[in-house]
């Protein structure tokens, strides 16, 4: 089932795009080459099962000497090389032709990622150029096996001889200089286990079932033709998209849907760092289970990562980061039913943290907990230099719980930390709380909330979990103070408090809050 899926996502794609669009259709269809839906014969074997049957058979070929493999007959060598068959059968081969026209577009993708400057627009641009050509080229569709066995005899006795993976990667996948471009059927784990470090992996238009990759090939690049063109879906079967140790890898323009526990997931202590997320759209991930250890993106032991231009959507938490340090950046995304969290970063140090201009709300719960804080800044320590950032966020709607909130910070402690700029519409029972640690800074938030059940209160400072200190709330006169429309559950006016512990008096918190009680659910257009 899932490779019927492959082959007839991939025809379905070219027809309606080139019926669509200006070029002929008979252009990149070979003429004299009918093109049928051919049913793959995969029994409805997960990408998963398959490439560990492919890994089975190298390890069988142990036991073979170069001359039993030269010596097979056809029905032995069909025999033993089954799981490759089932694996390659009904995957595309592009031309040569088209691999080298779409080798200088692919490179400057390439080096686009590699330092961090692929954005909307250039993307856009590239792309154009590699649908142009794969729309106005020859393919084959591997369906008949037995014209190809004989070249599957030279690839098992090549691997026997050197045990190369790049010549394994050469004849499975269609290979571009430093490029590889995926296409509906193709097995992304293979593809990512056989090719080499540093590769880009081009995944194109099309829906591609059950795929996951596990420990991605240091260097490796990840780009789709776009979060609505390339799909990965994981079929509410699959656990992951991505697993394991990150080294200097990034994940652009494709969407993560349907996965049962993570879309991103690196969890390795050493040589995690170096990673980029980019515009990348999440959706339906961790359904039924817990936000604090699944999600849509969950790090341990990062150093530099960057989140941007993503879209997340129906995730049990959307962002974590756990004992990772700076830079950190989490920039300019948006995020529907996020879970949990958005975002919370647990035990991150250094410079460079940044949670700014995100955009969330919250309509309907998503996995087993409910909505607690959009943001959660937990045991986090930025430096006197470089404070950790949370700056120009938006939130609107609560999940009801009676502990949440916009944002926390300092929760169970932490050091050099601010909230600049941030709008909050009905967000939570508290809009902004430092609970607790030192050098925390609140300035120029808006908060507003109607209320409702469990309404408490737009500001506070505590010690919660001491010591805490300098709790900064610059007052009224100043350029940017903290303005706030809060109404409790009683419906009365509660723009701030604090038990005094932290530097700042109640009296003193609560005068350095504009009460600003024509401030309505408006404040939210404030922000882009």
């Amino acid at each position: 089932m899932f490779m019927k899926k492959y082959l007839y996502g991939f025809l379905v794609f070219f027809f309606l795009n080139t019926a669509c669009d200006s070029y002929e259709m008979g252009s990149f269809i070979d003429e004299e080459r009918e093109i049928v839906n051919y049913p793959p014969d995969t029994d409805g074997i997960p990408p998963s099962e398959l490439f560990k049957g492919l890994l089975n058979l190298f390890e069988d070929l142990d036991n073979l000497t170069a001359a039993e493999i030269d010596g097979l007959t056809h029905e032995q060598l069909w025999d033993l090389s089954e799981p490759l068959l089932k694996l390659w059968k009904d995957t595309i081969e592009l031309s040569n032709t088209t691999l080298n026209r779409v080798h200088e577009p692919l490179e400057e993708l390439f080096n686009l990622s590699l330092s961090w400057q692929l954005d909307a627009e250039n993307h856009l641009e590239l792309n154009d150029e590699i649908k142009t050509v794969l729309t106005s080229n020859r393919y084959t569709v591997r369906r008949n096996i037995e014209e190809w066995l004989d070249e599957v005899r030279v690839l098992l006795a090549d691997w026997k001889q050197d045990r190369s993976k790049e010549a394994v990667c050469n004849t499975l996948f269609n290979r571009a200089g430093e490029a590889v471009l995926l296409l509906p059927g193709d097995n992304f784990d293979a593809a990512n286990f056989f090719c080499p470090d540093e590769t880009l992996f081009y995944i194109t238009e099309g829906v591609y079932y059950g795929q996951s990759v596990y420990n991605p090939k240091a260097g490796s690049h990840w780009i789709g033709a776009g979060s609505e063109a390339s799909v990965l879906d994981g079929n509410k079967s699959t656990e992951y998209a991505f697993l394991g140790r990150m080294n200097q890898n990034s994940y652009h323009f494709f969407q993560i849907r349907n996965y049962e526990w993570f879309g991103i997931n690196s969890i390795d202590r050493s040589g995690n760092g170096d990673v980029e997320i980019s515009h990348i759209s999440f959706n339906n991930i961790g359904e039924g289970l817990n936000g604090e250890e699944y999600g849509a993106v969950k790090v341990e032991w990062m150093k530099n990562l960057l989140v941007r231009n993503s879209v997340f959507e129906n995730v049990t938490s959307a962002v974590r980061f756990v004992n990772s340090e700076g830079p950190l950046q989490v920039i300019r995304n948006r995020a529907l039913n996020p879970g949990r969290n958005f975002f919370q970063c647990d035990k991150c140090v250094g410079e460079g943290i940044r949670i700014n201009y995100n955009t969330m709300q919250h309509t309907e719960k998503f996995g087993t907990n409910a909505l607690e804080d959009y943001i959660s800044i937990f045991k986090s320590e930025g430096t006197p230099d470089d404070w950790i950032q949370v700056n120009y966020n938006r939130a609107r709607g609560h999940g009801g719980s009676l502990s949440g909130s916009f944002m926390i910070l300092a929760d169970a402690g932490g050091k050099f930390q601010e909230a600049v700029g941030n709008v909050g519409v009905n967000p939570g029972q508290v809009g902004i709380g430092v609970a607790s640690g030192e050098n925390i800074r609140v300035e120029g938030n808006l908060m507003y909330s109607e209320p409702w059940s469990g309404s408490n209160v737009a500001y506070y400072s505590a010690d919660f979990d001491p010591p805490c200190g300098n709790h900064l709330f610059p007052g009224p006169r100043s350029s940017n103070p903290n303005r706030a429309n809060w109404l409790s559950a009683l419906g009365a006016p509660n723009r701030a408090w604090t038990n005094g512990n932290c530097g700042v008096s109640n009296v003193a918190l609560r005068d350095s809050i504009l009460e600003s009680p024509d401030m309505g659910p408006e404040i939210w257009t404030l922000l882009p």
